[in-house]
This record gives C-alpha cells, sequence and structure tokens, in this order.
C-alpha cells in the first residue's frame, strides 16, 4: 500500500514511502541506514538544523531514496524515538532482580538517563519541539507515563504506598527527572554540569533525591559515590 502525503511544514512532501512489511533484506538494511544517519545527525545538530541532504550523505543514498523508505523527516526522528523507548524497555526487562530499594532506584535511572542522554537530538525533540509536532508530544507523553506507572508499582511494594498516594508519588518524580535531564542535557546548565556531568553521575543525583523523597532519610552510605556524598554530607 502507498502511503502519500501533501507537500506541508518541514521536510514534507508528496511520498511513496513503503512500510517495513514489505521490505527484503536490502531494503531494511538501507533503512536502518537512513535511520542511524539520521540520528548522528540529530544529536550533531539539532532537529532545527538538520537537512534532508545531511543523512542522505551520511547514509550514502540519494535524497530522493530517503523518500523511498520514510514519508519525511518528522517521520524518521519519530521512529528513532519509539526505538529509544524500545531499547529503554528491553533494558528493563534485562536488569537484574534485586530487593534492595535504593539498588532498583539507582538501576532504573541508570537506565533512563543513559538512553535519554546519550541522545541529545532525540531529547530535544522530545522537550524541546513537543508543542509544535503532535507526533513528537504523543511519543512522550505515551512512554513517560507507562515508566511512572512502573515507578508507582516499585512505591507500593517497597515503600508501602497507597496507590493512588504511589501514583501521584510516581508523577512528582518523574517531573523532577524529566526537569533534571532537560537542564543537564539539553541546556546544560553550567552549576548543574559542574556537579554532575555524565549520565552516571546525573543518574545516581537524581536517585539520591528519590531516595531521600521516598523514605525520608539519605541512601545507605556503603551504596553511595562521590556525587551523593556531596548532597548528604554536612
Amino acid at each position: 500500500m502507498v502511503e502519500t502525503t501533501k507537500k506541508q511544514g518541514r521536510g514534507r512532501r508528496i511520498s511513496s514511502a513503503r512500510p517495513r512489511s514489505v521490505l527484503k533484506a536490502k531494503g531494511l538494511r538501507t533503512r536502518i541506514a537512513i535511520k542511524e544517519a539520521a540520528r548522528d545527525v540529530l544529536n550533531k545538530k539539532g532537529f532545527r538544523q538538520i537537512r534532508l541532504q545531511d543523512v542522505a550523505v551520511r547514509a550514502g543514498v540519494s535524497p530522493s531514496v530517503l523518500y523511498h523508505y520514510f514519508r519525511d523527516l518528522r517521520s524518521v526522528v519519530a521512529e528513532l524515538a519509539e526505538d529509544l523507548f524500545e531499547d529503554l524497555r528491553n533494558a528493563e526487562r534485562e536488569k537484574p532482580a534485586t530487593n534492595d530499594p535504593y539498588q532498583w532506584i539507582l538501576f532504573t535511572l541508570n537506565d533512563a538517563v543513559h538512553h535519554l542522554g546519550s541522545n541529545p537530538g532525540i531529547l530535544g525533540c522530545l522537550f524541546g519541539l513537543a508543542g509544535d509536532f503532535k507526533e513528537f508530544d504523543g511519543i512522550w507523553k505515551k512512554n513517560a507515563h507507562a515508566w511512572n506507572l512502573r515507578v508507582a508499582a516499585f512505591l507500593q511494594e517497597q515503600a508501602n504506598f497507597a496507590p493512588a498516594q504511589a501514583n501521584n508519588m510516581a508523577y512528582t518524580l518523574g517531573a523532577v527527572t524529566e526537569g533534571i535531564i532537560y537542564q543537564a542535557f539539553i541546556r546544560h546548565t553550567e552549576d548543574l554540569s559542574a556537579f554532575s556531568g555524565s549520565t552516571k553521575d546525573t543518574a545516581e543525583l537524581i536517585a539520591t533525591i528519590w531516595y531521600r523523597t521516598i523514605f525520608l532519610e539519605n541512601p545507605p552510605s556503603d551504596k553511595t559515590s562521590k556525587v551523593t556524598r556531596q548532597l548528604i554530607e554536612k
């Protein structure tokens, strides 16, 4: 089935993008190469500066070939965002089992901050362009909500929160997490970057805030590092 669109807005034109289900092995490889090229250019330049030609050159194809596989640049970026969250869900499933609340928090945040912080171009679309492009807004809201519900389940099980209380706390912690990730990896706030510049440090910073908020005490001292000690030591 051929998908067509009228020319409208950034990077949009009449397209004959073919669905993945009809592609053979070579076509699937080309499609993957285009996505990888788009991710690299997006992370380097950001969505406002990305050009179709840049992606095509990076992928080693002509611009017309890109439209053979994708409707427009926005559809490429939207699929990259969905892939990012799918990778995050896979990491969640592979996370080692633990009954230690702090370890669960730290593992969960390490995965999330690593995946999001390592893809600033995609993150910028989800955070900064959601108001302009409904597909980015929808992807973020859907996946953030599902992630918050997993946190709420943890709060019920490990901190004995009532269901409604757990949901409210999870949404609040999610908002705090979103704000810190935005400041660290999109705005590059100097004060925050100087304190916790890497994804690992940023995850531990957020984990400390979470633990203190949930359990009203500091994380176990034998499981913390320099970032946490900077927050809890007098």
